[in-house]
């Protein structure tokens, strides 16, 4: 085994253990993760308020066809991909607000000899610049979900649309008219006290370099991005993500904890932050 494989060992071995037995930020000080991100310029605030709303497709029919999702974000990248099969209490899940992607960047995914990709709706935007999108992911609809949320009336929701002809591509028509789109929103403004880092991708990068930071953070980064390692409420083995950098150098991005079945590390770019959440209290 080379030493890059033992040492990619080595820090899994580290923070699934710290994970799983010991604090949540590893020890390391609050004030030198700030004051490191201060010294590459970043802004820092302390956490964020939220209100979200989600639609949601739930096709409860267990013998339907499983189908690949993929994550597909506005800049173009697929945060993930993975087999999707459909049954009740399991759903696809996207953002309550409209998202676009640019032509340019969708060209890859819309230009598919297979036919395509269900999560662009590029037949409706034959003028202009983006093609509207369906950012999907998977959700547990549970006891937990169902006392978080309340459904809503799908006609205040300006992502329904978009989201109900991506699921009619995705399934059929058909499935989708027997198991129509529906629309959450959390019942109560959610407040999140982890601190937000706030700044260009190329500064952000280099933050992420240091290894107190990435001890405090739960991830492991290098030059093409990091992976966030989390472990899940009643789980023993820890999960992970990989967040990639973009090629715009000077994109705004957001690195924030996001709380849920688990606690982890996340970025988005800050025109995505901005959409659903607001920023607490600049440091």
């Amino acid at each position: 085994m080379g030493s890059c494989g033992l040492k990619n060992i080595m820090i899994w071995i580290r923070i699934w253990i710290r994970l799983l037995c010991g604090p949540k930020r590893a020890g390391v000080s609050r004030r030198l993760v700030i004051e490191g991100a201060q010294r590459n310029t970043l802004e820092v605030y302390q956490g964020y308020t939220e209100q979200p709303v989600r639609c949601i497709c739930e096709i409860e029919d267990g013998n339907a066809e499983a189908k690949i999702v993929e994550t597909i974000m506005p800049h173009g990248y697929v945060e993930m991909e993975g087999k999707f099969k459909p049954r009740k209490g399991k759903a696809l899940v996207t953002f309550g607000r409209s998202q676009y992607i640019r032509k340019d960047l969708a060209r890859r995914f819309v230009l598919r000899p297979d036919g395509g990709c269900p999560f662009i709706h590029d037949e409706s935007a034959v003028d202009g610049e983006v093609y509207p999108l369906a950012q999907t992911w998977t959700v547990n609809l549970n006891r937990r979900f169902y006392e978080t949320f309340e459904q809503i009336d799908e006609s205040t929701v300006d992502g329904f649309r978009t989201f109900k002809e991506c699921m009619t591509k995705l399934f059929s028509s058909s499935e989708v008219d027997k198991y129509p789109i529906r629309c959450y929103k959390m019942r109560k403004e959610q407040v999140n006290p982890e601190l937000v880092f706030v700044g260009p991708r190329d500064l952000m990068a280099v933050f992420l370099q240091d290894s107190d930071v990435q001890t405090y953070f739960s991830i492991s980064a290098n030059r093409h991005g990091f992976k966030s390692w989390s472990i899940p409420k009643g789980k023993w083995f820890p999960r992970t993500k990989n967040f990639s950098w973009g090629d715009d150098m000077q994109e705004e991005v957001v690195l924030f904890t996001r709380e849920g079945n688990s606690s982890m590390t996340v970025m988005v770019s800050r025109q995505q932050f901005m959409v659903e959440k607001q920023l607490g209290v600049k440091v």
